[in-house]
């Protein structure tokens, strides 16, 4: 891991927009950060030109005054103003660096303001502690999902539903072909997903802008995520302590932890999961797709083999891509993330010999990893662009951030659907960089 005391060109974001990306895969949830007006704006700027949709977060605006005598009156006066100005169902708040650091007792303020307000009554108030300096954005969304199920979900009756939590960030198109494999398996079992941005993030033109957009996973069936007979978390498997955990240590709900479907192996173990989960085999249009996928390798087997690459961003996508690019015959030669994560380490250094699998670093020590490894192909975040540039090696884009290119909400790399078109990405890739050379 690296040692550094400063970042240069960071390769992660901070634990609040992490935490966004959880919350608004709730219904009728909008989520507050307890801090600086400047924190909100930031995060509303940046999700912005990724997914191309308007995303609001409000803030409770902690000047110099709420620093010294604390934020209670600021956070108070925040949420009346999202309930009066848009009637959620549901409100997640995200303390910041500042929150965290005067010692603000955001579930006790939550408390007050419930009990004190007529109009936060029927109003579900979810605290989730996001100081940026204690981790990365996928830490955030950890932690939103965690602090979800640990207020909403309630033991009642046991059910016959499974849960399937979305334990890293993927798009919202990945999100929709989930549920659609999922639908077309067949009846006889039901589920809660968790978070479902499907719609949320990415959401059709309409002629009526609504101020909070329709879609996300109904209350009712967080209410029962206590209750139902199992817990899948696809992605995540780097992070423990999860929704998952939660529902597993504190209702006794049976937890199963899964890397992203990406590429051919990490598929098979979901799909192999699903059939064990509902008791049906897999439906042939899925297997079939498995077949053009496992075609699709062989096809640019003779142009990929051997190409070294870098593989950087988000820790399940780093290192499902990095998975895939040893299936292709590839040489994943660099594997980094910019979360602190041993288990990431430890995973990434077992995938191919002698990678260097780089974790907590900016993009000034990948770049010096790229450098030394003579590497041919990136691919990661839009933010890796400098080195692109910097090296003349071209950068395919895959994951969160994506601001310089279209259609990050429909970017599709799960499952053998998505993997295929992954594959395919990547080998035309190489061939532009090849007719480039020549």
């Amino acid at each position: 891991m690296s040692e550094n005391y400063a970042t240069v060109n960071p390769c992660s974001m901070c634990m609040p927009m992490g935490s966004v990306m959880a919350f608004k895969g709730i219904e009728g949830c909008m989520p507050i950060f307890h801090g600086s007006q400047g924190c909100s704006t930031y995060m509303r700027l940046h999700l912005a030109h990724h997914f191309r949709e308007p995303v609001d977060i409000a803030s409770s605006a902690l000047s110099e005054k709420g620093a010294v005598y604390g934020g209670a009156a600021n956070l108070k006066k925040g949420l009346l103003n999202v309930i009066q100005g848009y009637s959620p169902r549901v409100i997640g708040i995200a303390t910041t660096c500042l929150a965290e650091t005067i010692g603000d007792d955001v579930v006790q303020i939550a408390k007050e303001f419930q009990r004190e307000e007529p109009h936060a009554r029927d109003v579900a108030i979810i605290p989730a502690s996001t100081s940026s300096y204690s981790g990365s954005h996928e830490e955030g969304y950890n932690e939103a999902l965690k602090a979800i199920v640990k207020t909403l979900a309630k033991r009642s009756r046991s059910n016959a539903r499974f849960n399937l939590v979305i334990g890293s960030i993927i798009s919202p198109a990945e999100v929709r072909y989930i549920k659609s494999m999922l639908e077309d398996w067949g009846c006889g079992f039901d589920y809660t997903l968790l978070p479902d941005i499907s719609e949320t993030f990415d959401a059709p033109l309409a002629a009526t802008y609504l101020k909070i957009p329709e879609g996300g996973t109904p209350l009712a069936e967080i209410n029962e995520m206590a209750n139902s007979r199992e817990t899948l978390t696809v992605g995540g498997s780097v992070w423990g302590g999860g929704a998952g955990d939660y529902l597993e240590k504190e209702f006794g709900v049976h937890h199963t932890v899964l890397p992203l479907p990406i590429g051919v192996e990490q598929t098979d173990r979901f799909v192999g999961k699903l059939e064990e989960i509902t008791d049906l085999g897999l439906p042939e249009k899925y297997e079939r797709d498995r077949g053009r996928l496992l075609d699709a390798i062989v096809d640019c087997h003779k142009l990929v083999a051997g190409v070294r690459t870098a593989v950087f961003g988000d820790t399940e996508m780093a290192l499902g891509v990095a998975k895939l690019l040893c299936e292709m015959g590839m040489d994943p030669r660099v594997i980094a993330t910019g979360s602190k994560n041993a288990e990431f380490v430890r995973r990434g250094e077992g995938l191919t010999p002698g990678s260097e699998v780089l974790s907590g670093v900016d993009f000034s020590e990948i770049h010096e990893a790229v450098a030394r490894n003579d590497i041919e192909l990136l691919i990661g975040p839009f933010t890796g662009r400098q080195i692109s540039k910097a090296e003349n090696i071209p950068l395919l884009r895959v994951g969160l951030p994506n601001h310089d290119r279209f259609g990050a909400s429909r970017q599709m790399v799960l499952g053998y659907e998505g993997t295929t078109g992954l594959v395919d990405e990547i080998a035309n890739t190489i061939v532009e960089m090849n007719e480039r050379d020549r």
